[in-house]
């Protein structure tokens, strides 16, 4: 066990990277693209990573908001860049739309559940509506199809999901009833409604100089604030409580197959290879997994063409070890990680029982994880250098039961979970 001096808290921004405003970071800048609904062709995917290639750092990384993002990209290459993903039809007008537009989209939707409709309504509404100017910037939506739970972990102010034939639950997390709409119609007006009135609170407190809070903090605190008037028509329902988790890698019927990438990192040249084999589109999953249509499982020959059975880039079983650990960027790629991460987390992720889950965070943010784990390490100011901080259940933010050195964890990866 070590003893760690003080130190500064990482510095949190408060807002997630877009393509429009990047983040810098230790390697270069961020750039994360928002593909519209959630989807790319081959052909955008294929440019994305020549762009990758010739712009950053070769990486593409999978974000748990179904986005995709280029690292090391240098700040005289970002108007270039711009361009290009213009000419693809993945920028948005500007970075009001691009804010706005914070939709996470069931990616394991089908045609009959209404859900691309749904999106593609509701951001309409949004970029038209001046009133939700002053939102806080990470404000946004789930639209799930509720054939399962997958989008039940996503973090979003308003969860929409799929009710009956033509009907929509709209749900804030932590509320105790829901709404039901009985039309795509009403559950846009009704989540219009909502971001408005978060809108409106966070212009007000951010007059008097508080923090602006996001919709589930605000409703918590009822009496303080302006009363939440909802369109007529809405009925209170019990909150939807999905029963099953995330999918896992593998043939999803009628869509194609669902592949993993190792801490959610893409080479550009493994997607290149992917987006020229024949594929018809990729669906993005805030899992770090892609859903790659226009696939058929017709045997070997075809996941090899597309590179799909190379185990360095893409996680296909889904009982592979690589499943159950997550970590950050991480030092140096992340100017506020304390140590290395990633070859951290890949060296003990074969440790880690199943069910568990490690992760493995260079700072207290926790950016790549806001879910509690079974076993968290945070990296931390030691002595002598680094030490990582362990908590078991908990997230990055909360204080470590103990702390180790990297090599201790890799000389002795069987004693985080003696007890699991």
């Amino acid at each position: 066990m070590f003893a760690s001096p003080p130190s500064s808290p990482p510095q949190t921004q408060g807002w997630c990277p877009g393509a429009w405003q990047p983040m810098a970071s230790g390697d270069g800048l961020v750039v994360r693209v928002r593909p519209p609904l959630g989807q790319l062709s081959a052909a955008q995917a294929q440019r994305l990573a020549e762009l990758a290639e010739a712009h950053g750092a070769g990486l593409l990384e999978l974000t748990s908001r179904a986005n995709i993002q280029l690292r090391g990209v240098a700040p005289d290459q970002h108007s270039s860049l711009l361009d290009a993903l213009a000419a693809q039809g993945l920028l948005d007008p500007d970075a009001r739309q691009e804010q706005l537009r914070n939709l996470v989209i069931d990616p394991l939707c089908q045609p009959a559940d209404g859900v691309l409709a749904l999106a593609e309504a509701l951001q309409q509404a949004l970029v038209a509506d001046a009133a939700l100017d002053g939102l806080p910037a990470k404000f946004g939506f789930s639209l799930a199809s509720g054939r399962h739970g997958g989008l039940a972990d996503v973090a979003a102010d308003v969860q929409l999901v799929r009710d009956g034939t033509q009907g929509w639950r709209l749900q804030v997390p932590g509320q105790p009833i829901a709404w039901q709409a009985d039309s795509p119609s009403l559950t846009v007006q009704a989540a219009l409604v909502l971001a408005r009135w978060c809108a409106a609170q966070a212009r007000a407190r951010r007059a008097v100089g508080e923090h602006p809070d996001r919709l589930p903090q605000l409703l918590r605190q009822p009496g303080e604030l302006p009363p939440l008037v909802l369109p007529t028509g809405l009925r209170q329902v019990p909150p939807y409580l999905p029963a099953d988790g995330s999918p896992n890698p593998g043939w999803q019927r009628g869509l194609g197959l669902l592949v993993a990438a190792p801490l959610g990192r893409v080479t550009a040249g493994a997607l290149a290879r992917l987006a020229r084999s024949g594929i018809r589109s990729l669906r993005l999953t805030p899992w770090r997994m892609l859903l790659v249509e226009g696939l058929a499982p017709s045997g070997s020959a075809v996941l090899a063409a597309a590179g799909l059975d190379d185990p360095a880039h893409w996680i296909r079983d889904p009982q592979d070890a690589r499943l159950r650990v997550s970590a950050c960027s991480g030092a140096p790629g992340c100017r506020q990680a304390l140590a290395p991460t990633q070859d951290l987390a890949l060296a003990l992720a074969p440790h880690v029982p199943d069910g568990a889950h490690l992760h493995v965070s260079g700072c207290a943010k926790g950016c790549a994880r806001q879910l509690p784990s079974t076993v968290t390490l945070v990296a931390q100011a030691g002595p002598d250098g680094p030490v990582f901080g362990y908590a078991r259940g908990a997230t990055a933010q909360a204080a470590p039961d103990s702390r180790w050195s990297a090599r201790s964890l890799r000389d002795n990866p069987g004693l985080m979970f003696e007890e699991i």
